[in-house]
This record gives C-alpha cells, structure tokens and sequence, in this order.
C-alpha cells in the first residue's frame, strides 16, 4: 500500500497541482464547493451533534477539540476518500483521528455534500457531479472504486 502526504487545505492552497491531485478540483472549483458546503455544515451543526441527536442548546462556535476546526478540512477530507486510492487509515492517521471515528466522519461529510449539492446544482460541472454522485454512492453500498474523477 502506497501512502500519500496529506496535508490541511490551509497548507494546499499554494499547491494547486496537489489539491487538485488529492480531490480532483481546482482552487476555484473547491472554493465555490466550499461556501454551500460551509453553510450545510453549520446548518447540521447548529440542530445536531455529530452523533445526529438534537442539540438541547444552540452552538455558538466551534469548539476547540472539534476535529475540523475549518470546515475547509472536512470538505478537504471527504473530496479526498471520494477521489480514490486512500484508505481510512491514512485518512485517520492524517486526520488524527482513528478509524472508526473517520468512517463516522465520512458519512456525516459525504451526507452534508450531497445537500451542498442539491441544493446549488450549478457549482461544480455535471461530469464532476456526476463522479461525485457515482463515489458516494459505491461507497455507502459498500463497492470500492478507484480513481473517480
């Protein structure tokens, strides 16, 4: 098993060649990703835990032991998984978090991204919709697949 470097998007944004390497988008593509993305996540944040029960008081910020304390990160981490050729482990161990909790976490982000998605159809090209679509869901029953984009 080949492992490749992973770094935080803080650390990819002057490296495009590898961004787009690691999630198949360009800068810009990932940055108009971003903003639905964010405002789903915060959405979902603001009723829900991360377990999916409902918040007894509202979220006012995030907290400091949240894993992705930019929701950069997390979109960074399920473009990833969803690209193909990085096991949960390395995602886990890039992540520092353990491989349960990266399977939890792929869930919850791959779910947040199809929202982002439908509900702004236009931010990315439909081929890439559609890779997207495809990975998400060989993942959810269970299929492998390599390379999506």
């Amino acid at each position: 098993m080949v492992w490749v470097m992973i770094q935080r998007f803080e650390d990819l944004q002057a490296d495009e060649k590898n961004l787009r390497r690691l999630t198949g988008l360009r800068k810009n593509e990932f940055k108009t990703l971003y903003n639905p993305f964010h405002e789903v996540w915060q959405s979902y944040f603001s009723e829900y835990t991360f377990d999916g029960s409902p918040r007894l008081r509202r979220q006012i910020s995030t907290r400091k032991n949240s894993l992705f304390g930019d929701t950069q990160d997390a979109l960074l981490f399920v473009l990833i998984y969803l690209r193909g050729g990085v096991p949960q482990e390395q995602l886990a161990a890039s992540f520092g978090m353990d491989q349960p909790k990266v399977s939890k976490y792929l869930s919850l982000t791959q779910r947040i991204l199809q929202k982002a998605i439908e509900k702004n159809p236009s931010i990315i090209s439909r081929r890439k919709q559609k890779k997207l679509w495809e990975a998400i869901s060989a993942r959810t029953s269970g299929q492998l697949v390599e390379e999506v984009y």
